[in-house]
């Protein structure tokens, strides 16, 4: 008899973000082979609009079972608990694809993609630290009540074992799956219809910097940096940041104004469309990725992807991920980031050095490959 496998995409959204990334091309890549030995059963929110899901789930070999399930936090946890209490016995394994494991949920399986909340949680939708506090809780938890865990880097196992004191019994059921990262892309690709021609000529010559200005995403300390630098390098040669400046603290505008005092070198793009992104990457000059904590860092396989240098952070999973095709900073000082983007402009046999060697590191990865350790792993689960 076949084995009944719950994959929850109930956190995925109509938005483009990474978690949805991850649990669309794991079902999108199933093994083909798996489906003679397993049953598949696929959760997802009702009135969802994501045609890069819903698409998939047209197979007719998948069911579909449609639930009003909240994202994150506890609204999650209750409605998991009914919808748990309906449907747990159905399957002989669930897999929460996300962070948040539901505290009703035992023997179940479990993707930690980062504990960033550690040091840098600093959204202000949570009011009295609470927040930290309840991840925690759900954190603990998970460790506790899983019958495994995956992790999205060997990087993330160790932090989570360090972070949480975790005995040797709970550490050998933590196991690292790399993500993938750029079969989606082609995807992406094929099917934009945007042109951002103009607006990238206007721009020139520019640095790439992908991200929010959240804490941990470093825009502070890059915007430092780039100021330290921006007289050493070509007077043409800008960074361009995908995002807004709408939430920067008045002293990261204070930078960016000095900067541009004298002529616009840092710059803006606002939200730009999936299509449009992807050009901003094929004709950057380098991408930059400052970040304090990634679980993974699909950034550092987008540039990969799109054969362009990678200037890269020192630290947490980024040397794991990037290996010997990155241009290596301390993220923390903005002199030794600025030292980075002075040699890669002045020193010419740097970016044909990190094409090539990220052209190696890409054939790593891919979504087929985490899709196939996945579903390994659910066999070894199950016996």
């Amino acid at each position: 008899m076949k084995k009944r496998i719950l994959i929850d995409a109930s956190t995925v959204t109509s938005q483009i973000d990474g978690l949805s990334h991850y649990i669309i091309n794991l079902i999108k890549y199933l093994p083909e082979p798996s489906f003679a030995f397993f049953e598949y059963t696929v959760v997802i929110n009702k009135g969802l609009q994501r045609n890069a899901l819903t698409d998939l789930l047209t197979d007719s070999r998948i069911a579909v079972i449609e639930a009003k399930i909240a994202s994150i936090g506890p609204k999650r946890d209750w409605d998991m608990y009914w919808f748990l209490r309906k449907y747990k016995k159905q399957f002989d394994l669930i897999h929460i694809t996300s962070s948040n494991y539901p505290f009703a949920l035992k023997n179940g399986i479990c993707t930690v993609h980062d504990i960033t909340f550690k040091k840098y949680f600093d959204s202000p939708r949570f009011t009295f630290n609470l927040a930290p506090v309840y991840m925690d809780w759900v954190m603990k938890a998970a460790l506790r009540n899983t019958k495994a865990i995956i992790t999205v880097s060997k990087s993330t196992k160790n932090e989570l074992v360090k972070a949480f004191n975790v005995d040797e019994k709970t550490a050998a059921k933590i196991h690292p799956v790399w993500h993938g990262g750029w079969e989606h892309l082609v995807h992406e690709i094929e099917s934009g219809e945007d042109n951002c021609t103009e607006e990238l000529a206007a721009i020139g010559h520019y640095l790439l910097y992908v991200g929010t200005n959240r804490k941990h995403k470093n825009i502070s300390n890059l915007l430092h940096a780039f100021k330290l630098a921006m007289n050493s390098i070509p007077a043409e040669k800008k960074l361009a940041i995908i995002g807004s400046e709408k939430y920067l603290k008045p002293a990261d505008l204070a930078t960016i104004h000095e900067i541009n005092a004298h002529g616009k070198r840092v710059i803006f793009t606002g939200y730009l469309s999936q299509a449009c992104v992807d050009k901003y990457f094929e004709h950057a000059d380098a991408f930059i990725f400052p970040s304090l904590s990634e679980g993974f860092g699909l950034g550092v396989i987008e540039a990969f992807y799109y054969h362009i240098p990678l200037l890269c952070s020192d630290i947490t999973s980024l040397p794991e991920i990037a290996g010997e095709a990155a241009l290596y900073f301390n993220p923390f000082e903005p002199t030794d980031i600025a030292a980075a983007i002075t040699n890669f402009y002045t020193d010419e046999s740097i970016a044909p050095k990190l094409i090539a060697a990220g052209k190696e590191r890409l054939k790593l990865f891919s979504w087929k490959k985490n899709a196939a350790a996945t579903v390994a792993f659910y066999q070894q689960c199950l016996g």
